[in-house]
């Protein structure tokens, strides 16, 4: 991976502008040898194979309703890559990004009245084609490419190191209201309340903290590839959150 040379003809204040001068900074802030593994990530823009407009995405993401980020500890593999660009996005059968989709699916369509239903008869594939409507931002704590598993202590330490980026990344350019923490036994949901340290979450259910000062929902969520995961249960927690909040 390379830096990247800024020349759009957007909007300089664009949110794919401040994304690539924030990736540059990061980037230069490790070791030669390190900048081989670094792998970047964020709103992702390869959502839909029949859209010309590489860009469609950051005014989908701007105007959504909800605007979902998946925190993640680090990337398995992928060293010198972008999320980000990914056009494997529209093809995706793997269960880590496929379990990531059908969240994105459900937590967009669940309200305090309407639960989704998860149909065992659908595809990966179906619930991509459904899931296109809704934006979505990955990021990754640890952004040197690693292995299938990374110890929480690994991870925290890659957090106090670039913690500022991350405050960047997330609260100052992509400013979601839905955080889904992908597992980490609690690790990754302190870091995201971390984040906002000068907010105050309050804890709905075992899933559901919510900061009402910036309408800010963190998810505590199972890694994607977990095993024993509850998809229904997550969806119990957010409906019944929504309910909470109604009243």
């Amino acid at each position: 991976m390379k830096k990247i040379t800024i020349s759009y003809s957007m909007n300089n204040n664009s949110l794919t502008k401040k994304e690539d001068d924030l990736y540059n900074r990061w980037y230069e802030s490790y070791p030669k040898e390190l900048q081989e593994q670094f792998c970047f990530d964020g709103l992702i823009y390869y959502r839909d194979p029949n859209c010309k407009d590489d860009y469609a995405e950051v005014e989908k993401w701007e105007n959504a309703k909800r605007k979902v980020l998946f925190l993640m500890k680090d990337t398995n593999g992928n060293p010198g890559e972008d999320y980000r660009w990914w056009k494997e996005f529209y093809t995706i059968k793997g269960k880590f990004f496929g379990t990531i989709i059908k969240c994105l699916w459900a937590i967009n369509r669940v309200t305090a009245d309407f639960k989704p239903v998860f149909d065992e008869s659908k595809t990966i594939e179906d619930y991509t084609k459904e899931a296109m409507p809704y934006p979505m931002a990955i990021v990754n704590v640890k952004k040197i490419a690693g292995s299938p598993s990374v110890r929480n202590s690994s991870v925290c330490s890659y957090y106090i190191q670039d913690k500022r980026f991350l405050v960047e990344q997330i609260r100052n350019i992509l400013k979601p209201n839905v955080i889904v923490c992908g597992g980490g036994s609690g690790t990754l949901l302190y870091i995201a309340k971390d984040i906002y340290s000068d907010l105050e979450f309050v804890k709905y259910n075992d899933w559901c903290h919510y900061c009402k000062q910036e309408d800010v929902l963190i998810i505590d969520d199972y890694h994607p590839s977990y095993r024993y995961r509850d998809n229904e249960g997550l969806i119990e927690a957010v409906n019944e959150f929504y309910k909470m909040k109604e009243k």
